[in-house]
This record gives C-alpha cells, structure tokens and sequence, in this order.
C-alpha cells in the first residue's frame, strides 16, 4: 500500500513539474509579444539597435533556453524521480563569473536566458531620493525578474529616466526594484543568489529582508569568483501602493 502510495505522489510531482515548465514557456512567449506594443521596440529589433545586441551567439543561447523548456515539458514526466529533480535543478541555475558582474551603480545588464536584470547596488543608488525609506537598500548585487509584477509583461531599464519602465501599463521601478509609479501594486521579485568561492563554497545568499520581506543584495567580497541565479527560487517584492512608493 505504501508502494503503491509512494509512485503515486512521485507520478503526481512528475505532472507538476512538467506543468510548470508548461507555465514559465507561456510566460516566455507572452511577454516578449507584450514587449512588441512598447512604441519602437519592434523596430529596434529589426534593425538590431536595442539594449541587448543581437549576435547569432545570443540567438543560439536564446534558441537553447527555449528548446530546454520544451524538452523539461516531456522530460519531467518521463525521467526517473531522483534524475527528474536534478535535471530541474539544474536547468534553472545560471552560473557568472565575478568579472561579469556590472559596477557598482552603473547600468543593469540583462541576462535574457535566466529572464532577469543583474544590478549591483551603491552608494548612490542607496542615497537616491527617490527610495522609498520603507524598503531600506544595502549594497550587493541583486538579480530582478524581468517580469512586471502588475500583468506581466517585460519592463525596460530606461537610461535618461535611470529606472525601469513597463511599456504596457506605466508601472515605474528605481534600479533597487522598489516601485515608485503606476498601477503594480508590490517591488520587483527576485531571484535568489549564491556567492560562492574557488571552492564553490557559499559565501553568501540572498535571504528575505527582515523589514520588508523581500530578497536581499549580494556582497561581493574578495574571495567570492562567481555568482550562482537560481531562476526557480523566486522571492516575491514587498507590498507597495502609494503613489510615488511606500505602503
């Protein structure tokens, strides 16, 4: 009875997972259709002046991270239990070498195969005005989803606003991830971060803040050699619904 009840549970953890896989390949297509109504964007694609720069390398990553979703849809229900979880495990990890890592307080850099911005948090944007003093800011690196928490669709970092801006209903977010304008209702999510050394110890984790509940920075210290974005652990943002930030 508990043999039967036990290839059961891991017949239903299968359904799950390949569920899941299902979901984030949705999210993929419709937010990248979502970020064609942003005025511009589609032909900036087409003439390759975007953020990002279109090389045959970058198509390849993008064309393998979209053939690893659709094959984890049938793997997840056809592996083994023990090879299925670590299969999983590993498709979500994303692996930066220190050296890769933005300065402090300059630009985002986005990492389209994991689906997130990698900043590096400074003196300057702790010290900017307009922070919410709700959502206090330390410094590190933080890895934003590129997903707006509102409906959805995919945000753009906005250099001459120096802030990230949803092209589909206005949301408005500082590099830090806190929401300062439009219609989503909490800050950004973010994708939990192990610093680790030569090694592969961890020296250091992205942790829920104390205060606000949402994801901490990252400290590169002088022994960590690369940062490890786990995109299947998730750490919501904080509630935020006044006008201009805060709760």
């Amino acid at each position: 009875m508990d043999t039967i009840k036990k290839t059961a549970e891991m017949e239903n953890m299968k359904a799950k997972l390949s569920t899941l896989w299902i979901f984030l390949m949705f999210n993929m297509v419709f937010a990248d259709i979502f970020s064609f109504m942003y005025p511009g964007f589609l032909e900036q694609i087409m003439t390759g002046k975007t953020d990002v720069q279109i090389t045959p390398e970058f198509l390849l990553i993008a064309a393998i991270v979209t053939e690893i979703s659709i094959a984890m849809v049938f793997l997840s229900r056809f592996l083994k239990y023990g090879v299925n979880r670590w299969v999983n495990i590993i498709g979500g990890v994303i692996t930066i070498p220190v050296g890769e890592v933005p300065p402090p307080d300059s630009s985002p850099v986005p990492y389209s195969q994991g689906r997130f911005w990698l900043v590096n948090i400074g003196e300057q944007t702790i010290s900017d005005p307009r922070q919410p003093s709700v959502y206090p800011v330390t410094p590190g690196v933080k890895a934003l989803y590129m997903v707006c928490v509102h409906l959805g669709c995919l945000y753009k970092w906005v250099e001459t606003q120096d802030r990230y801006e949803c092209p589909c209903h206005g949301s408005k977010y500082l590099k830090s991830d806190a929401r300062i304008d439009g219609p989503a209702r909490r800050n950004l999510d973010t994708f939990v971060i192990e610093a680790v050394d030569a090694n592969g110890n961890v020296i250091a984790r992205t942790e829920p803040e104390m205060s606000s509940g949402e994801g901490s920075s990252v400290l590169i210290t002088p022994e960590v050699v690369s940062l490890r974005i786990d995109t299947g652990k998730k750490i919501a943002g904080a509630v935020n619904t006044k006008p201009g930030g805060g709760i």
